[in-house]
């Protein structure tokens, strides 16, 4: 496969002009097959969400959900960004019910139950530890994460299976 770059780096030592700043060089074998007016969902692949949650007993968990092509929209309340430095943040609860989303870094959760999980970049969690023992989180680099908080009512397992649509 022909790298964009390169095909730059030969422009240029052939005397070529660069391109203006903000364009976009791509090879034509990088170009997409078949052109559309808007994008084509891959039902091959089902998105995921990890899932820190509580049970009666006060023990973290973890578990990776699949999300139905059927899901709807997330009834959401608000969206908070924040920028972490690297560190340990000690058994902790999550404040509410709330999703976290990785922009940049990647970090680990460890849940009572002695599991260990990396999460990275585009990775979507659905922290639901209210109560209990908590779990841990350590920063592994600077991170950047949105955390969004779901609207009351919200059900993630019926949601990812396409049964709960926003508003309830």
């Amino acid at each position: 496969m022909i790298n964009a770059a390169l095909i730059a780096a030969a422009a240029l030592l052939a005397g070529a002009q660069p391109a203006p700043k903000g364009t976009m060089l791509m090879a034509a074998a990088d170009t997409p097959a078949k052109t559309v007016t808007s994008p084509i969902a891959n039902t091959d692949v089902k998105p995921k969400v990890f899932h820190v949650y509580a049970t009666a007993d006060g023990e973290s968990h973890f578990e990776e959900i699949a999300v139905a092509p059927t899901a709807g929209n997330l009834p959401l309340d608000w969206l908070r960004a924040i920028s972490y430095k690297p560190n340990k943040v000690d058994w902790h609860l999550a404040p509410q019910p709330q999703f976290a989303i990785n922009l940049t870094g990647d970090l680990q959760v460890e849940t009572s139950d002695g599991s260990k999980h990396k999460i990275g970049p585009g990775d979507l969690v659905y922290l639901e530890d209210t109560h209990g023992k908590g779990h841990i989180t350590r920063l592994l680099s600077p991170v950047t994460a949105l955390f969004i908080r779901p609207a009351d009512g919200f059900n993630l397992h019926a949601w990812a299976n396409g049964e709960q649509k926003a508003g309830g």
